[in-house]
């Protein structure tokens, strides 16, 4: 599952990074509205977490103006702010839930996956590419009536592909979109993950999906 972070407070953000990938979240983290819109318009989220006041704007606004943009994803806002009157404004701009800081990790956890649940009640489209499928919620890979379950890594990886079909991706783009940490991903790390990903490919049929391109990086053919 990915989550979007909107923290500008460094020392809390790192944290909050650090638990949450530990708890097997994909975590994005912008450090203010701007930021924050640009990874919202190119990824999909199960959660989003945002701090009421950001460098740029109120969140209140920022979240506002998703919900009039037809956002349907649930966000927890974080506040130093805990007047009934402030939480009142969060819930009327659209907030699914609200968390006044100082908080608990183990809090923040529970609220997320409260919010996950409540997400998960409304229908997510599936990702295709011709007639390969990507359920997001399931990380289910179906191919006509055959279908693999990945594990967290190779679902981000297919992720992209499919969003990304017939295009060239560098090992650089897979670095960025796929791992936490891009410098985590060496290019014999990356190499190793796309040899996964083919094997559980080839459960489903016995094809090339991924073409190497070499010295450029891969590319996901469909029919």
């Amino acid at each position: 599952m990915r989550i979007l972070l909107v923290e500008d407070d460094i020392h809390l953000g790192e944290i909050l990074v650090r638990g949450l990938f530990e708890e097997g979240y994909h975590v994005d983290r912008a450090v203010d509205g701007n930021e924050a819109e640009l990874f919202y318009l190119h990824r999909d989220y199960s959660v989003i977490i945002l701090d009421r006041m950001l460098p740029d704007m109120r969140g209140e606004d920022l979240l506002q103006k998703w919900r009039q943009n037809n956002c349907t994803v649930p966000i927890l806002m974080l506040t130093a702010m805990d007047a009934v009157s402030d939480r009142v404004t969060g819930l009327k701009a659209g907030a699914d839930d609200y968390l006044c800081k100082p908080f608990a990790f183990a809090e923040l956890l529970a609220r997320i996956e409260v919010l996950q649940r409540r997400g998960s009640l409304n229908i997510t489209p599936l990702l295709k590419a011709g007639t390969l499928e990507l359920n997001p919620q399931t990380r289910l890979l179906t191919y006509r009536e055959r279908s693999v379950m990945l594990n967290r890594l190779e679902y981000e990886l297919m992720d992209v592909f499919i969003r990304h079909s017939g295009q060239i991706l560098s090992k650089e783009t897979l670095a960025e979109q796929c791992w936490q940490d891009p410098w985590d991903a060496s290019d014999n790390t990356i190499e190793a993950q796309i040899k996964n990903l083919r094997k559980k490919l080839r459960l489903i049929d016995n094809r090339a999906w991924i073409k190497t391109m070499r010295g450029v990086g891969y590319r996901l053919e469909v029919e």
